[in-house]
């Protein structure tokens, strides 16, 4: 059982680091228009995690964002599931949604990526956008209640078994005292 105060406080946590990570990304065009080197450091910061592509992403004070039009929708997606979460779930207790919730909300982002990756059709950055926001505004019922329940997955409600006892440490047992 997930105790209510442990989830209040990892729900203040994410939704802290969440609007830190959505600053961070709409900082790097900010500074970037000022001249600033730090930009560089924040687009690097998200290279890992995006290809940045300039058609791709959205602009900010004529730079684009440090993500694309997809990355950038999961994220602010991920925070507006952040802010509905608890008007949803509340915080007595932590629920994963179901599978199937997860798979056709999934299926839209999934089946547009594999298609632009193919090069089957190219979707507008409006429509990357919101099909990342979508998906984006379910994973907090996950990463919440995953996060929440972590700690108590590896414990176990029996007690643990000593084992068998191992051979003696080299150091032990030749020495006298």
């Amino acid at each position: 059982m997930i105790s209510r105060s442990r989830l209040i406080r990892l729900y203040f946590l994410t939704a802290g680091g969440t609007l830190l990570w959505i600053a961070a990304i709409v900082a790097a065009p900010y500074l970037r228009s000022r001249g600033l080197g730090q930009a560089g450091w924040f687009y690097a910061c998200f290279a890992p995690l995006c290809h940045q592509i300039p058609d791709r992403s959205f602009f900010l004070w004529g730079f684009p964002l440090a993500v694309c039009a997809r990355c950038f929708g999961i994220y602010t997606g991920f925070a507006a599931g952040v802010i509905a979460y608890p008007f949803h779930r509340g915080f007595d207790a932590a629920r994963i949604p179901r599978l199937k919730m997860f798979l056709l909300v999934s299926a839209p982002i999934v089946l547009d990526t594999g298609g632009n990756f193919l090069h089957l059709w190219e979707t507008g950055h409006l429509l990357r956008f919101l099909m990342g926001f979508l998906w984006g505004a379910l994973l907090p019922f996950y990463f919440l209640t995953g996060l929440a329940e972590w700690p108590a997955a590896g414990r176990s409600s029996r007690p643990a078994s000593p084992g068998p006892p191992g051979p003696p440490h080299p150091d032990q047992g030749s020495r006298r005292r």
